[in-house]
């Protein structure tokens, strides 16, 4: 559409930049700021036109190639590339090759906000990048289509009533672990660590945690296991809650969360606690089919008594930092989220939807004709769990590499587990680091719920940011691999497939 020049010889200042060998100008009016190229987060299944999502002033924004929505393919980045912010129905920024200069230009008033001007064959073509964004994203679901933000957690209400939910870790090679409703999160060992004078052996020291300070003590002094050797690459700061107050515990290795019947968790013999250690075993937890014992370990015994006392004089963190209790002053896990990888991102997974956390074994048993997304099938003590391959689920190049883990949820009845590149930390959200994502940056499932409807913008020491993409355990799994799920489980079961699906042919039912 050519833009029509203005009577009376009005102009307009407008920004110059270039994308591939073709010239472009935006309103100035509309450029919100031009950016050096910032760490873009991908965002998995979206179209080619929606590079991903960025932090830009505390803000998450969409980026967009503008590249590849003139139907053009997106050129590698050079020392003149930017980000170009605009403020069109809602900021988005622009990759561009090349920024210009402010410049003068003869134009129409009727302009649209986040219209674009190319400059082609001499003349003057107006570019509605509004009408363009709603064709290229005219499929996807937007904020208050569907159903919205699906809310898993009431099935694990009713599931909780019979078992019981632990943190579990190692320590010296033994099992250990606490109750899941008495760690506020997990986090590495920081780099920087204050040391504190006249303190003991299990002081390791303290370290600032959004604003507050977090003593970190040795669990392993606590319990008299002797002090951790130097390398403690694998190491992780648990962070109990003791009253109104935060202590981060040092552990050799995060291991999984641990959910198990209720009458497999007994009173502890009374000679496990006569060793040299502060800390007491609280409980015995006895796994499932004789694979072992897990001690359990409180926080209200993990000191002396004048040391809780004391703990609980100092009073906690500021009380914007601390955790939201239950009427029993349990911390509630509504924020928290187990942290995995995939590549270079990280998404996280609400801690009450994950029933536990396993190593992928080495082999896994292959299902014939069963979908491509489906590594294959593993023996979770006595149960066939189908083992997802998330790193193709969601579009992830390469294969993974390292300790992988399997991720172990259940939705709508259903066991699944998903095979993830390692599972980091558990990590409480501020509330006011959560937002919900950019209208068009994720599509939904059939049923409208969004995979990504939220994503964590947290901040980081050097500044850079560090973003998670929280998914909705109900739309992890869309209509079509439901249906493949609940066919490869009749199948393995020896009963008839679902009415409407073909698990075997890769084919499903909308």
């Amino acid at each position: 559409m050519a833009a029509s020049k203005a009577a009376g010889g009005r102009h307009q200042h407008v920004l110059t930049f270039r994308v591939g060998a073709i010239r472009l100008a935006a309103s100035a009016a509309d450029v919100i700021e031009v950016l050096r190229p910032v760490r873009v987060t991908r965002m998995p299944h979206a179209p080619p036109g929606l590079a991903g999502v960025a932090s830009v002033r505390g803000a998450v924004v969409p980026v967009l190639s503008l590249a590849r929505l003139l139907g053009g393919e997106e050129a590698a980045s050079g020392a003149a590339s930017r980000l170009l912010l605009l403020q069109a129905e809602e900021p988005v920024a622009l990759t561009v090759d090349e920024v210009g200069a402010l410049a003068q230009l003869d134009a129409g008033a009727d302009q649209a906000a986040g219209g674009l001007y190319a400059h082609e064959d001499g003349a003057l073509r107006l570019i509605d990048l509004a009408e363009l964004l709603r064709r290229e994203f005219a499929g996807l679901i937007r904020r208050g289509a569907g159903p919205g933000r699906a809310e898993p957690a009431e099935p694990r209400r009713q599931a909780a009533k019979d078992e019981r939910a632990f943190l579990a870790f190692t320590l010296a090679d033994q099992a250990y672990a606490l109750p899941l409703a008495e760690v506020g999160e997990v986090i590495t060992l920081p780099d920087h660590l204050a040391k504190l004078p006249r303190t003991d052996a299990a002081m390791v020291g303290a370290a600032s945690l959004r604003g507050a300070l977090l003593p970190i003590v040795s669990l392993r002094a606590l319990l008299g296991l002797g002090i951790a050797a130097s390398d403690q690459r694998g190491a992780r700061v648990v962070i109990a809650h003791i009253g109104g107050s935060r202590v981060g515990l040092l552990v050799d290795r995060l291991n999984s969360i641990l959910r198990v019947p209720a009458d497999s968790v007994g009173a502890v013999p009374a000679v496990l606690n006569r060793g040299r250690g502060e800390a007491q075993i609280q409980s015995i937890c006895r796994l499932p089919d004789g694979c072992g014992l897990v001690s359990i370990l409180s926080g209200a015994r993990l000191f002396r008594d004048d040391t809780v006392a004391h703990i609980l004089a100092d009073g906690g963190p500021d009380p914007q930092e601390a955790p939201d209790m239950n009427p029993d002053g349990r911390a509630t896990t509504a924020d928290r989220v187990v942290v995995f990888q995939l590549g270079d991102e990280e998404y996280g997974l609400p801690v009450d939807a994950v029933e536990e956390v396993v190593r992928l074994p080495d082999t896994l048993t292959r299902v014939p004709k069963a979908p491509g997304f489906i590594e294959g099938v593993m023996n979770l003590r006595g149960q066939v769990l189908p083992v997802i391959d998330q790193r193709r689920r969601f579009g992830v190049a390469g294969s993974g590499t390292g300790r992988r883990r399997v991720i172990v949820t259940r939705i709508n009845g259903k066991l699944a587990g998903f095979a993830v590149d390692g599972v980091s930390e558990i990590l409480a959200l501020p509330a006011d680091r959560v937002s919900e994502t950019p209208d068009f940056t994720q599509p939904g499932d059939a049923e409208g719920a969004s995979v990504f409807s939220r994503i964590a913008n947290l901040e980081t020491a050097d500044g850079a940011g560090r973003m998670i993409l929280l998914i909705e355990p109900r739309a992890l799994l869309d209509r079509a691999e439901r249906d493949l799920l609940a066919a490869l489980d009749a199948a393995l079961k020896g009963d008839d497939a679902p009415a409407g699906s073909d698990a075997m042919t890769g084919s499903a039912a909308p």
